[in-house]
């Protein structure tokens, strides 16, 4: 096996961990600064959309599937059947695509995908989540293919490493592991669209935008082993569903087992039998719907009156937390320690 030659060639595509500043979702993940980069801008600025970045794999019963964002907000969406159904919820959407198709505008990076290579990706967990996974039997599960492929590697999305999920499941059998995507990263898009052009099948054991993405890039994409079903016991802390219960209900019961084979039936084979859907993952990323990077920055609300207001705001704001700051201090620290040097 030539896992440590492709490993390190592979961790040298990836570009280094960047922190960004989170202001609204259109920040999240590096999405905005794709645009800023295509544009050549010097800084990333403000955005007035709410830009989505998950992949729908369900279908539209709630408008908070797309955005919590409330009515007359702007919204940019994947498709026109999305946009369609926001503006009917009094929303002014734009089909768009997903933020993940704009990466390819700026990555000038040739990636040679290696022969006969496994992505693994399991499910992640939040900040706000706590999930009770079979990480010892996935992870068995997975090391059972190594005969039938060149390099496996897994990928786990930054949180699960903070919390030391998979880690020492798959360490146990010596399967090499990466950091995907963190939501704080300017590079993150960037990062895991250069991970899925290296290796030639994916395979997971749930639902999420990576079977889509991974498909768009390329993949042969295969949901195996045990399908870890989520419960409301895992989200219980979870802010957006604490606010919309229903919402919950709704993606548990779309997600589990029954309903997503039945729907997507092809996903679950074994990983050596999947094929290639690179047409269908166009349709769901929305690729029809791409716009030019000027268009974006024109939807995203950029512009020098809206980035000034932004930066009075901030200005403003930051004024405001120092006044009260020193009046906390004064009215209250001082009086205190006054008071209690005064009774001494």
């Amino acid at each position: 096996m030539q896992s440590r030659c492709d490993l390190s060639e592979l961790l040298s595509r990836l570009p280094i961990k960047e922190k960004n500043t989170i202001r609204g979702e259109a920040d999240f993940y590096g999405a905005s600064y794709l645009i800023a980069k295509k544009l050549k801008l010097p800084f990333i600025p403000f955005s007035t959309s709410n830009w989505t970045h998950g992949a729908s794999m369900t279908k539209l019963k709630y408008k908070e599937q797309l955005t919590t964002q409330k009515e007359h907000s702007k919204c940019l969406v994947a498709s026109k059947e999305q946009a369609e159904f926001l503006k009917d919820c009094l929303i002014d959407a734009t089909a768009t695509g997903l933020p993940f198709l704009y990466v390819k505008d700026v990555d000038e990076l040739i990636i040679q995908r290696i022969p006969n290579s496994l992505l693994v990706m399991p499910p992640h967990s939040l900040p706000y989540t706590k999930h009770d996974w079979d990480e010892e039997s996935y992870a068995r599960k997975i090391n059972e293919l190594r005969s039938n492929f060149d390099l496996i590697v897994v990928c786990l999305f930054s949180n699960c490493i903070n919390d030391g999920l998979w880690v020492k499941a798959f360490e146990k059998y010596n399967i090499p592991w990466i950091e995907g995507a963190d939501p704080y990263d300017k590079h993150a898009l960037l990062r895991i669209y250069r991970i899925f052009n290296s290796f030639e099948y994916m395979t997971t054991c749930a639902p999420g935008s990576h079977i889509v993405y991974a498909s768009y890039c390329g993949c042969k994409v295969s949901i195996y082993g045990d399908y870890q079903e989520y419960c409301e016991e895992d989200y219980k802390d979870t802010p957006v569903y604490i606010k919309y219960p229903f919402l919950l209900k709704y993606n548990l019961a779309s997600q589990s087992e029954i309903v997503f084979k039945k729907s997507y039936p092809w996903l679950f084979c074994s990983p050596k039998h999947a094929k290639n859907m690179q047409e269908w993952a166009n349709k769901e990323i929305g690729k029809k719907n791409k716009k030019s990077a000027l268009y974006m920055a024109y939807l995203l609300g950029w512009s020098p009156w809206n980035e000034l207001f932004h930066l009075a705001y901030r200005g403003l704001h930051y004024i405001f937390r120092r006044i009260m700051i020193n009046f906390f201090y004064k009215k209250i620290v001082l009086r205190f320690f006054k008071y209690f040097l005064s009774t001494n």
